[in-house]
């Protein structure tokens, strides 16, 4: 029973971060739109306050107090830059994969055509670079360097598109720019703003990868799996004919007429042949093994900040690692 009121009050101390995250940023778009921004203050608002996780500015505000940080209004910035470059690119990729529903709204292009969105999307990049500006020289080095990562993996992902021939190195390098690297960059830029050595600069980005890599991991699963929360329907990934990871090792492990089914389904992709595509991952092992490798990217994770002092926000950055896990049990 200790152990239960221990998660329930964990839960609703990172509620309680997520609330102050919401307010910073609600406040932001108030003060654009009194600065008479209009309607992509609208479009923005539309879809950056539709109920995202908040994991990366969670997990930078938690990481900054865990590395002794004592202000959080000193970060809260740093951290919402994070969240709003990431809203802002879940905009363009959007219109690249044409998708309709975005944290169970509408996405932009939608609402308002693809000019609009692209328009959108680009002020959610100054807004977020904006923020990051305000901090020294080494952090904003960090946020372009990273952007950069992103736009070259969105790039590469386009490549790959429907490309049976992906390798898992492929994807490996795809998502460790477009997810994984910003959660290590949001950490280092952390252990950066509260002058930590190279050392816990380091470990720091280290488990921020790891972190990201499994997060990411998991809404791959859950794209063949299924979770209402993900706000967005179930194989929309193998729709848009992306090479997730269990997909990829479906196809490397299956044989003879079950790969051969496999690659006809994924092709020529329709939401009805999901259960089938499930049924051939389970039978090929990829959906256990994309576990197992959660479980190994969340424990590198947790070993890479094993130094640190126990302290509140550090159980609470653990509580985030388990939360990741969690979403798939």
């Amino acid at each position: 029973m200790a152990s239960i009121s221990k998660n329930i009050r964990n839960l609703r101390q990172l509620n309680d971060y997520k609330v102050k995250i919401d307010d910073f940023l609600q406040d932001l778009m108030q003060k654009a739109r009194n600065e008479g921004h209009g309607e992509v203050v609208d479009l923005s608002e539309h879809i950056l306050m539709a109920g995202g996780k908040r994991i990366r500015p969670m997990l930078l505000l938690l990481s900054y107090e865990m590395l002794g940080g004592k202000n959080i209004e000193e970060v809260m910035p740093l951290a919402t830059a994070y969240e709003i470059i990431h809203t802002a690119t879940l905009i363009h990729d959007d219109i690249n994969d044409n998708a309709k529903i975005r944290r169970g709204v509408k996405t932009i292009h939608e609402l308002g055509g693809h000019a609009k969105a692209q328009i959108t999307g680009d002020w959610l990049f100054v807004i977020g670079f904006g923020l990051g500006g305000q901090y020294e020289k080494e952090i904003v080095d960090l946020m372009a360097e990273t952007c950069s990562r992103m736009a070259s993996a969105e790039l590469k992902q386009i490549e790959h598109i429907h490309n049976i021939s992906t390798t898992i190195d492929d994807y490996y390098n795809i998502i460790e720019g477009k997810t994984a690297g910003p959660f290590a960059s949001g950490c280092k830029a952390v252990a950066i703003l509260t002058g930590q050595t190279k050392k816990v600069q380091d470990a720091l980005f280290n488990f921020g990868m790891q972190l990201g890599l499994a997060f990411q991991l998991v809404d791959d699963l859950l794209d063949v799996i299924g979770d209402d929360r993900l706000g967005k329907p179930r194989g929309l990934d193998i729709l848009e004919g992306k090479m997730t990871l269990p997909l990829l090792l479906g196809i490397q492990n299956l044989k003879n007429e079950n790969k051969k089914e496999l690659l006809e389904l994924i092709s020529k992709f329709h939401l009805h042949d999901l259960e089938e595509i499930l049924h051939l991952l389970k039978i090929s092992g990829s959906i256990d093994y994309c576990r197992t490798l959660v479980n190994e990217h969340l424990n590198s994770a947790i070993r890479e900040i094993d130094f640190i002092e126990d302290n509140l926000a550090k159980r609470m950055v653990l509580e985030l690692a388990h939360y990741v896990r969690s979403r798939y049990d």
